[in-house]
């Protein structure tokens, strides 16, 4: 057992400089194996030398989802009387999160799916409990997304903020796992001009069809991760303007669109006249991402209407990514990719694609790519183990260990688990009499380690203190 007094006490007495020689962990140029063999509520299922390696199990007993596991998109729009916004959460689960049985010469898996909207002071406002069962053909259709399953929940809300729970039952094993999503909804009744939420979308088409969801007269096939490149460089947006204008308003209503890259530079720009449709108006717009490299952008629609001398602003993230990693990362620009590396690669190969920063796209995408095939334990499959191992603990690191002033991989615990993956065992040392800091402490039993994490200035930035 870790003597946590005797060595924080220890602690307190070393210089910075000290510390950080004590802190200091052996390079590891190679990602550790994952310490439980199957994504958070998968455990019945069978990996076979044609299916692909499971995803990790989360490191605690809180049956947290693992995000790059679960898609959400929440848009919002005006609703239908004064203080109710329409809120659209659309979703889409991995098949990696059930449990699958045989069923004849099917799998099966079968649960009981929770959608619950908690306000500002922690009251459940709204929720709904569906039951659903997937089936698939084989045991390699168990760990992928299914694109076709996408669910869209609707519900009604005044304005203020709110988080989207999550909650995933499953009824053969009875094991239950949960996520959260904040998201804010806008008063869109406030003020004389006012533009909803910008909807991504993969097609937008006007007129009948039966493809996509309709809304307004326009159907639209969305896209949750909102990812474009490649394949799919066309990339659409539905949004709504409403306005105090009268019916027979006769001056001008325009739009004026900015891509923006993370740094703010201004990557396109145009402006193009709306038709006036009423108080409320719905519009569509397509865009050319073929000439963006990878990264993080954002869409800015300004709207001016001159018949009530008023503009409003609306305002979303897109990412342009390589289809190979999709979605498995959501790093802002190629530099961000190559520093998330770091805990892998070797030197020479840092160095190596370092010098493609400022290289083409194209070129970008090539060096990467080489990078990973090196690290493909099944290069004769399109599928790289290895490499989703590695975002999807980056995107675990996010999510849980974002400590307010640095991204969650970026952080000490980001950083063991993303190389050693989830730990065997936890302890949590809350604060006590016998001890000046709460701390953890980390057991990996396959490496025959343990890391010691310690909460210094009582903020929940738990740093690397000891490993043993």
């Amino acid at each position: 057992m870790f003597d946590a007094g005797r060595w924080i006490k220890v602690f307190s007495g070393l210089a910075m400089p000290a510390v950080a020689m004590l802190l200091a962990v052996p390079a590891i140029t190679v990602l550790a194996a994952p310490a439980a063999p199957a994504a958070p509520a998968a455990p019945a299922a069978v990996a076979t030398p044609d299916a692909p390696a499971p995803a990790d199990r989360v490191p605690d007993q809180s049956g947290r989802i693992n995000p790059s596991l679960a898609v959400v998109d929440i848009v919002t729009s005006r609703g239908d009387t004064v203080d109710s916004t329409r809120v659209d959460c659309y979703y889409r689960l991995s098949n990696e999160l059930f449990s699958f049985v045989r069923s004849g010469d099917r799998y099966a898996a079968r649960f009981e799916l929770s959608l619950i909207v908690i306000d500002d002071d922690d009251y459940q406002v709204t929720a709904e409990t569906i039951r659903d069962s997937v089936l698939v053909d084989s045991e390699v259709e168990m760990r992928v997304m299914d694109h076709s399953r996408a669910k869209l929940y609707t519900t009604y809300l005044p304005p203020g903020k709110y988080d989207l729970e999550i909650k995933l039952y499953d009824q053969d094993t009875g094991s239950q796992h949960d996520m959260a999503r904040p998201f804010e909804v806008p008063d869109y009744y406030k003020d004389r001009l006012s533009v909803s939420d910008i909807q991504f979308a993969g097609l937008v088409l006007e007129g009948s069809s039966n493809v996509g969801l309709e809304r307004r007269g326009i159907r639209i096939v969305p896209n949750l991760t909102r990812a474009f490149g490649e394949d799919h460089t066309d990339m659409y947006i539905y949004y709504e303007v409403y306005s105090d204008a009268a019916g027979e308003a006769k001056l001008p209503l325009s739009a004026v669109y900015k891509i923006k890259s993370p740094s703010g530079k201004v990557m396109l720009e145009r402006e193009e006249p709306l038709d006036r449709q009423g108080h409320i108006g719905a519009y569509s717009g397509r865009f050319d991402t073929s000439g963006l490299p990878q990264g993080v952008y954002s869409l800015e629609i300004e709207v001016d209407d001159r018949a009530v001398r008023n503009r409003a602003k609306a305002e979303s993230e897109f990412h342009i990514t390589w289809q190979f990693l999709l979605p498995l990362t959501t790093a802002r620009n190629f530099r961000e990719i190559t520093e998330q590396l770091r805990y892998i690669a070797k030197n020479d190969e840092l160095d190596t694609l370092k010098k493609y920063r400022d290289a083409p796209a194209g070129e970008q995408k090539v060096a990467l790519e080489a990078f990973w095939k090196r690290r493909d334990p099944t290069p004769e499959t399109d599928r790289n183990e290895h490499m989703i191992t590695y975002y999807r603990r980056i995107a675990y690191a996010n999510e849980n260990f974002d400590d307010g002033l640095r991204k969650g991989w970026r952080s000490d615990q980001g950083r063991v688990y993303i190389v050693y993956g989830p730990p065997d065992e936890i302890e949590r040392h809350t604060w006590d009499r016998s001890f000046s800091h709460p701390y953890q402490v980390w057991h990996y039993n396959n490496i025959s380690r343990s890391f010691v994490f310690v909460d210094f200035d009582g903020y929940g930035r738990y740093q690397l203190y000891r490993v043993y």
